[in-house]
């Protein structure tokens, strides 16, 4: 029984940090978001012109991909800030990892066929 008192006074005591959201972190996070409604956006541009976008399409999937190294760079250097909290260098780090995959593997199968 003491124990659980203990536990609920500990949960219910105010807690101040020195910690806060880094802007590197958030613009990464927001860089990655976009990223994946981009690539969304292309894809259904793409089908709805049956494959057939043309280079402008091609251009603006370079232009993620780009922003995608971009955005992981900028969450790699959040990373190293101190007394942060790291809910969106970790959010931007995955979003914009995944993406450059995706669209590193999207350009070199269009390269073979």
């Amino acid at each position: 029984m003491w124990k659980i008192r203990m536990w609920k006074r500990e949960r219910e005591t105010l807690r101040f940090s020195g910690r806060s959201h880094s802007k590197r972190g958030i613009w990464s996070a927001v860089i990655g978001i976009g990223i994946v409604i981009g690539f969304f956006t292309l894809s259904i541009l793409s089908s709805n012109s049956h494959g057939n976008g043309g280079i402008f399409l091609g251009i603006i999937g370079i232009l993620l991909f780009c922003f995608a190294i971009y955005g992981f760079r900028l969450s790699y250097k959040a990373f190293k800030e101190k007394d942060i909290f790291y809910h969106f260098p970790i959010i931007g780090c995955g979003l914009n990892g995944i993406m450059i995959i995706v669209l590193m593997i999207l350009y070199i199968l269009g390269l073979g066929g």
